[in-house]
């Protein structure tokens, strides 16, 4: 990036005070709006193209870059208004019974509870892309996509195969997306816009089985796509040995563009498992936590720099944090949080990435937390599956503060969640 070309956008947006609302990308302090300085900000790292420990927002693509085209689609979106957050879509479940709820998120907070009119699996997780939901139901085998632009309607149903267990879906395309079957070798490619009949859903595979540990199954999980790279965790789980790790986790590479293997990166723990939204990229980073064996303090949050294409060790550790993660989000270079997992229950605690250190626990009930999610308007979501008394807790993200003063019920118990405009 020139300093001529970002000069000539600074021009463009110099005379605005304030822009609109996250989601736009350039939030760098999380507040919902943007500021000139933010936007002076990205384009300081464009121009001396440093690490964004100061403003992650400003990767627009979330590429792990800033250039160009990210200062250009952060203006564009700016000016036409970004739409900013203004449900949750809970997917609530008792293992049994899947279905799924909708929180507003404006006070008095309404909720749309759960309902066996609208049925998902019951292990089930949901992703979100370009204004479809896709629910993938992992012990049924099959993806339903819902059009979120469209009071939710749906779109398809379609089967990703007899024990694949669907666990992630990354979309590269309108017609190209690929999937990950847990219980398979074959990282699925499918057809996120398919026909009715779900013909055309799964278009092909690529073979991940020379990545497997000794039991054959490599246990692929979660995915990010980067540029025309995709990047895949791989478990590496002992079946024959209640699950154990046999191995240390691993990140395969794909090539987009051909379909083909091109490399993986061996983690610095065992057991990939955090339930992230996918992989976060974070500073130009892949972020990923090993959880090692359960009930072991061996594992932790790392870095994967996209540079050099190696782990770098945990950045905090789960005898940092007090237990096995179990999901994360990253806020800023001082700010995350983590759902950890003790001998019978999770608590979820605030650390500072850059000092190794806990800052503040925000959950410790005595429940099963099985996703943490912030929006857009620095808002932390709890699940809490409480056995008594289940349902959404919400904190507000920069200094832990619960804002609901009891929890907040959607029906079954909720298990996962994603926001929605």
């Amino acid at each position: 990036m020139t300093a001529r070309t970002i000069a000539l956008w600074i021009a463009l947006i110099g005379s605005a005070a304030r822009l609109s609302a996250q989601p736009c990308p350039g939030d760098c302090d999380i507040s919902g709006d943007v500021g000139f300085s933010e936007v002076a900000a990205a384009v300081q790292i464009g121009l001396d193209a440093t690490r964004f420990v100061s403003c992650t927002p400003a990767d627009a693509d979330n590429d792990g870059v800033v250039n160009v085209e990210d200062i250009v689609r952060n203006v564009d979106r700016a000016g036409g208004g970004c739409a900013r957050q203004q449900q949750a879509f809970v997917v609530a479940t008792d293992y049994e019974t899947g279905s799924f709820a909708i929180v507003g998120l404006d006070a008095p907070r309404p909720v749309l509870p759960s309902s066996p009119s609208r049925r998902i699996g019951g292990d089930a997780v949901v992703r979100s892309h370009a204004g479809v939901l896709y629910v993938l139901n992992r012990r049924a085998n099959n993806i339903q996509a819902f059009d979120s632009r469209e009071e939710l309607t749906p779109l398809f149903q379609c089967s990703t195969g007899s024990n694949t267990n669907p666990h992630d879906i990354a979309v590269v395309s309108p017609r190209k997306a690929y999937v990950t079957a847990y219980e398979s070798t074959r990282l699925l490619i499918v057809n996120p816009s398919p026909q009715p009949d779900c013909g055309d859903f799964v278009s092909g595979a690529i073979n991940l089985s020379e990545l497997a540990d000794a039991d054959g199954i490599p246990e692929m999980d979660q995915m990010v796509l980067v540029g025309d790279r995709l990047f895949v965790s791989l478990e590496q789980l002992d079946r024959r040995n209640l699950f154990a790790p046999a191995r240390k986790g691993i990140l395969v590479e794909i090539d987009t563009e051909h379909d083909a293997v091109v490399g993986s990166i061996e983690l610095s723990g065992a057991n990939p498992f955090a339930s992230t939204k996918g992989l976060p990229v974070v500073n130009g980073d892949i972020v990923i936590a090993e959880a090692g064996r359960f009930g072991v303090n061996d594992g932790g949050i790392e870095r994967v720099d996209l540079a050099s294409l190696t782990a770098s060790g945990f950045f905090i550790s789960e005898e940092d944090l007090g237990g096995d993660v179990t999901d994360f989000v990253i806020l800023s270079a001082q700010l995350g949080y983590a759902a950890v997992s003790g001998d019978s229950s999770t608590k979820v605690v605030g650390f500072d990435p850059s000092q190794r250190r806990v800052l503040r626990t925000v959950y410790d009930r005595g429940g099963f937390v099985p996703d943490i999610e912030v929006n857009d308007r620095g808002e932390l979501f709890v699940s809490d599956r409480t056995f008594s008394r289940p349902g959404l807790r919400i904190y507000r993200a920069a200094d832990g503060v619960e804002l609901t003063t009891g929890v907040l019920p959607v029906g079954l118990p909720p298990f996962d969640l994603v926001f929605l405009p």
